[in-house]
């Protein structure tokens, strides 16, 4: 019974079948049927509540059932993603360039940094497409107070780096399907955004340096190429990426939102009060942050977190997930600062190397310890930390 359990589950994870075809395979085999996942309201991977065990007790357990139920909520939860990341596949992938212009345009600003575009790779081109494309140098003067910033490119780079300016100095490169078509940075009142047709064109990518402190909001979004933001200061900071690599660097924010798929995305050198930090068959790193509360979420991939210290909140609160990949955490320790780690590892092993950790349980694969002196420190930190299919270390 267990053997055909995991044969469903391992045809739901290869994508042979659907969530809801796996849940009546499941009922068919006498096994309870998944929970359904809430709807979430902010579009992030809710936590995955673990279901009690036979036995009454409230801590997580390694059964079929329990992963049965966990995993059929994840993957309802996945749904209109995978779904959005299939449209963009189909809808942009056909007929992008494979060679780009290295040529500057003759309007290279002097009161800004020069852009460094650099290439990715680009899917073959379209038969009736132009060979090369048209690259364009511009800038646009920022207006002071509650500015807005949306830079979404098609097929290629986003690149976004703060400078200390009021200038918006980009390097604009488009591939057209018509004559005469044209991505502009536009403003309208106190936004600037990039401005095109998807319909008219095969590839946008755009390099930018931007003021680094003058936007209280920030949308970057591509696919089919390379995401970054850097060395910006923010209230809110949406960045979203489809089959490509993803880089947060530098950033400060009060609200961070990152949504990746098909890539690697690496969250480094940055601080907010709020993080949501998840991707979609690939890796997930994150080093040298300082977040109150994040939640941060990888399917198909590992995640490794480095922390070097909290400074920033008195007390912060963490929820990590892999599925399909191990969980490396390394942590700081000193005397103000106090611990509450729940680490579970649904099909394989936990190690907690913290030191001077009580431990409230202590199995196989699931740990619950706190800090001895967790009560009376400056800084407390609580973590709740789980995989699938992989260990989890936490040193």
């Amino acid at each position: 019974m267990q053997t055909e359990k995991m044969m469903i589950l391992k045809m739901l994870e290869e994508g042979k079948i659907n969530a809801e075809e796996a849940s009546r395979l499941l009922a068919a085999d006498g096994s309870p049927k998944p929970r359904p996942a809430p709807t979430p309201s902010s579009g992030h991977i809710p936590n995955s509540q673990i279901p009690p065990s036979s036995s009454g007790s409230s801590a997580p357990g390694s059964s079929v059932d329990t992963m049965t139920a966990k995993f059929g909520a994840f993957m309802k939860d996945m749904e209109p993603k995978l779904q959005k990341a299939g449209k963009f596949v189909v809808e942009k992938t056909a007929g992008a360039a494979d060679y780009v212009s290295k040529s500057l345009a003759s309007r290279t600003p002097h009161d800004a940094p020069k852009p460094s575009y650099q290439t990715s790779p680009a899917p073959p081109p379209h038969p009736a497409s132009p060979s090369s494309g048209i690259e364009e140098v511009v800038e646009i003067k920022v207006a002071q107070g509650g500015a807005e910033l949306n830079l979404t490119g098609l097929n290629g780079n986003v690149l976004i780096k703060g400078y200390n300016g009021d200038k918006i100095s980009a390097k604009i490169f488009t591939v057209a399907k018509r004559a005469g078509a044209k991505a502009r940075l536009d403003a309208l009142g106190n936004k600037y955004y990039l401005s095109f047709d998807e319909n008219d064109f095969e590839r946008v990518c755009i390099d930018a340096f931007v003021p680094e402190a003058m936007f209280d909001n920030i949308k970057a979004a591509t696919n089919n190429g390379d995401l970054s933001v850097s060395t910006v200061t923010t209230h809110f900071l949406h960045a979203e990426n489809i089959n490509g690599n993803s880089e947060i660097d530098g950033v400060s924010a009060h609200n961070l939102t990152v949504e990746a798929s098909n890539g690697r995305l690496d969250v480094k050198n940055s601080s907010a009060q709020v993080a949501h930090i998840e991707n979609f068959n690939g890796p997930v790193n994150i080093s040298k942050i300082d977040i109150a509360d994040m939640k941060a979420s990888t399917f198909n991939g590992s995640m490794d977190l480095q922390v070097a210290a909290f400074n920033n909140h008195d007390n912060y609160r963490w929820h990590a997930e892999t599925s399909n990949g191990k969980m490396n955490v390394l942590l700081p320790t000193y005397a103000t600062l106090g611990y509450h780690i729940k680490a579970h590892a649904a099909l394989d092993a936990v190690k907690l190397g913290l030191v001077s950790m009580n431990y409230i349980r202590n199995d196989k694969s699931f740990v619950e310890a706190q800090s001895g002196n967790f009560d009376s420190c400056m800084k407390k930190v609580v973590m709740e930390l789980s995989t699938s299919n992989a260990p989890l270390i936490v040193n």
